[in-house]
């Protein structure tokens, strides 16, 4: 799960002229992301779903909704901003796009491996060459995704979470470069097509698997759960709601219109919490039905958010300690799981609040140290090199 699409730092200039991308005859404003410190804030709920599941495994048996809540806002915010530089510039820059994903993704990544190669090191970790040394390599270059669903990973590998970091990674390669064929063509037409042929690609991938299986069991679910091919239709589902967005589909909406989408957004809010706490994973009715079910509330909530910035909720989850969590979720999702491990009750017998409190506190310590010696900085470069090479 990489939850690392956040929002540019600059508030949204007038609207423009349509740019070359539109293809409908039709004049749109630019759309732009702006601060929508909402899209963020929402992500601090989301990790913390993932953190309670993951002390106990009882807690919040439906994490997977808070992925599916993620998977459907990166493929919205990566599709929104490959769409703004279209119609700013004309094309778009897949060195600049995979620039700017590397030097966001890669850092925090580095740092988490190199803390779990030096407690390696240090500590005889039992099955090293597996759960270390080959989650290491299977996050690296992305394909944890396929390795958990095919039966290949280790029993509590250090880097186990890292299975949605390849799917979201695997999406934006195919993703960026079917953009920027849709730019070729000068038809935004075309890719709202390839979005949807994406998205019902993998729900039938998803459902001929589920449903062409003499028996459903662990080794089935955990197929089309784990990989990019079942688990895509959540972030096609986003790009197609970035796509609406960056063409002012989401803008200048009635005051009914904006109450409809707020209502849509609070019973969205309540059918993802009910999910988080009743609809547990290995089942198959959540891979036939809950899947495609949490990714509309998703789409739901982000719409709601996008159209009503000014609202009440909004300025609830916008406020400054959920974004400042939300700021911290992508570290604090590859840096909690090992910790985990490393201080876990078999090896402090502590019991289970002073064991959380403390695993919780090296998180948070680890993700803060991030986020201001190394993510801030180099978002400030990204936003002076990168994308003034991306305007050029």
């Amino acid at each position: 799960m990489d939850t690392a699409g956040t929002a540019p730092d600059r508030a949204s200039p007038a609207p423009v002229p349509e740019g070359p991308l539109h293809g409908n005859g039709r004049s749109k404003g630019r759309f732009r992301l702006g601060n929508r410190p909402p899209l963020t804030g929402i992500r601090a709920f989301l990790i913390v779903v993932i953190l309670a599941y993951h002390s106990n495994f009882r807690a919040f048996p439906g994490v997977w909704v808070a992925v599916q809540v993620f998977f459907v806002l990166s493929g919205f915010l990566i599709t929104a901003g490959l769409a703004v530089e279209s119609d700013r510039t004309g094309h778009i820059s897949l060195r600049t796009f995979y620039a700017r994903r590397a030097a966001r993704l890669l850092p925090p990544l580095a740092l988490t491996v190199a803390l779990i190669a030096i407690y390696a090191g240090v500590v005889h970790v039992a099955d090293a060459g597996s759960r270390v040394w080959g989650d290491i390599a299977a996050t690296v270059f992305y394909y944890a995704d396929y390795r958990q669903a095919l039966g290949h990973s280790p029993f509590f590998g250090f880097l186990a979470q890292t299975w949605s970091l390849s799917v979201e990674e695997q999406f934006y390669l195919v993703w960026s470069i079917l953009m920027a064929v849709a730019v070729i063509a000068h038809r935004r037409r075309f890719a709202y097509a390839l979005g949807a042929a994406g998205f019902l690609a993998s729900t039938a991938s998803r459902l001929w698997i589920v449903l062409g299986a003499t028996h459903f069991d662990h080794a089935v679910f955990s197929r089309v759960y784990y990989a990019f091919d079942t688990r895509a239709d959540a972030l096609f589902l986003g790009s197609l709601l970035g796509l609406a967005a960056a063409d002012g589909r989401l803008d200048g909406w009635g005051v009914r219109p904006r109450r409809m989408a707020a209502g849509s957004a609070l019973v969205s809010v309540a059918v993802i919490v009910w999910a988080a706490f009743e609809v547990p994973l290995w089942t198959r009715v959540l891979a036939l039905w809950w899947f495609p079910i949490g990714s509309v509330a998703a789409g739901l909530v982000i719409v709601h958010f996008i159209v009503n910035p000014a609202g009440i909720s909004s300025r609830a989850v916008g406020t400054g300690v959920l974004v400042y969590f939300g700021n911290l979720s992508y570290t604090l999702y590859l840096v909690h799981w090992p910790i985990y491990l490393a201080i876990a009750p078999s090896e402090t017998h502590w019991g289970y609040w002073p064991t959380e409190i403390a695993r919780l506190t090296v998180s948070i310590a680890i993700a803060s140290a991030s986020w201001f010696a190394l993510e801030r900085p180099l978002a400030r470069w990204r936003r002076r090199a990168l994308d003034r090479t991306a305007s050029a």
